[in-house]
């Protein structure tokens, strides 16, 4: 190393600096004897990518289905009493939303982890940027209340906790929010049922809460009644469009023109 390089590598009071990290993952480094059964599983995991691909499928598969519970709950339907086994494997593949869910919340975790990971990793960095920067005292807090280590528990199952608490929060508070819009706004996909053996289709307009391999889900806002109906019942489930409701809807009569004084 050069003469100009030393100094370079030296702050003001002229100690020298930490080096500069080379590792920035997310995921903290696990010594000897703190082992993590959910490292082992990552680490498994990037060794065979099938298996990661596969536990991520299984846990959007479990997302949809606390969801499906409880947005099905706020119109008083127990879904569990009417899914069939296949129903719990599409489950979280019939709104994308719980895939986007549980991508966020992946990415939240590794954001939360990443300042104690980069800690851990290089101790003396993390110091010296402490002591140079005001935004590193943020970053990094000094008061071990305010790291994992602080609270007892390690960083990855750390990150763990901030993932699953995420998408069960996340994907609660949306279908809660998806059903109250049904409810009270009057949102959702208005439908026309028509039930086999009758000559014309039920009265009034349903809305589509969902469906599964043995029935359709329905709601029907002129009565507050939702209703799960045996697939093998239903000659036809039309769609209706927003055009034909509103040409269908009654115009207002005209009113008179104001006299002019």
């Amino acid at each position: 190393m050069t003469h100009g390089e030393q100094d370079d590598n030296r702050d003001a009071q002229g100690s020298a600096l930490p080096a500069e990290p080379i590792n920035w993952s997310p995921i903290p480094d696990v010594g000897a004897g703190d082992d993590s059964w959910v490292l082992n599983l990552w680490r498994r995991g990037c060794r065979e990518p099938a298996l990661m691909f596969s536990a991520a499928y299984v846990l959007v598969a479990f997302l949809g289905l606390w969801s499906s519970a409880w947005f099905y709950h706020g119109f008083g339907i127990s879904i569990a009493d009417y899914l069939q086994a296949s129903d719990y494997l599409v489950a979280g593949l019939r709104d994308p939303a719980y895939a986007l869910i549980f991508a966020i919340g992946v990415l939240l975790a590794a954001l939360v982890s990443w300042p104690e990971a980069l800690r851990r990793r290089y101790p003396e960095y993390v110091a010296d940027l402490r002591r140079r920067r005001w935004w590193a005292r943020m970053v990094f807090p000094q008061a071990r209340i305010m790291t994992w280590d602080g609270i007892g528990i390690h960083p990855i199952t750390g990150v763990s906790m901030v993932v699953a608490s995420f998408m069960l929060l996340g994907s609660a508070v949306y279908v809660q929010t998806k059903g109250e819009l049904v409810r009270e706004k009057g949102r959702g996909t208005p439908v026309r049922v028509h039930m086999l053996g009758d000559a014309t289709p039920l009265p009034g307009e349903a809305r589509l809460l969902g469906t599964s391999s043995a029935f359709v889900y329905l709601w029907w806002p002129a009565q507050q009644r939702a209703e799960a109906v045996p697939i093998t019942s239903v000659r036809q489930v039309q769609g209706l469009r927003k055009s034909a409701r509103n040409a269908k809807a009654p115009q207002p009569a005209p009113t008179a023109s104001p006299t002019a004084r």
